[in-house]
């Protein structure tokens, strides 16, 4: 039997991410023109906690994905549609790695560790 619509965890994920993604790219335009300040570094953390829940959360909304299956495509979508559907989804999900992951390289780059929500050092 073909589900009909996303799970409840599946929305959840969505626009849990979905906020946190806008959230995190208008901070870091924000942050970027800051002088350097202890404002400025504590905004850094927060920036860098949040990419790095994005990063964790991006892992389980896949471990998700593949254990429940999202609803079929319309019928009357044709074959380019489709491809260019999955090619969509594909790049979002590659970008929701690879952001965060550019974000730690950086930090890391210039000798900065992260340390998530002050327990957890992330390597260098």
């Amino acid at each position: 039997m073909s589900q009909t619509r996303y799970t409840s965890t599946a929305i959840l994920l969505h626009w849990l991410m979905a906020v946190m993604l806008v959230c995190l790219f208008g901070v870091g335009f924000y942050m970027h023109g800051l002088p350097l300040s202890p404002f400025k570094l504590k905004i850094y953390s927060w920036h860098k906690w949040a990419g790095v829940t994005v990063f964790l959360l991006v892992w389980l909304r896949l471990a998700w994905r593949f254990g429940h299956r999202p609803p079929a495509l319309p019928s009357a979508m044709g074959a380019a549609m489709r491809a260019m559907a999955h090619a969509g989804h594909l790049a979002l999900y590659l970008l929701m790695i690879a952001i965060p992951l550019s974000g730690w390289l950086m930090s890391s780059a210039k000798g900065i560790q992260t340390v998530y929500f002050a327990c957890c050092r992330c390597p260098t």
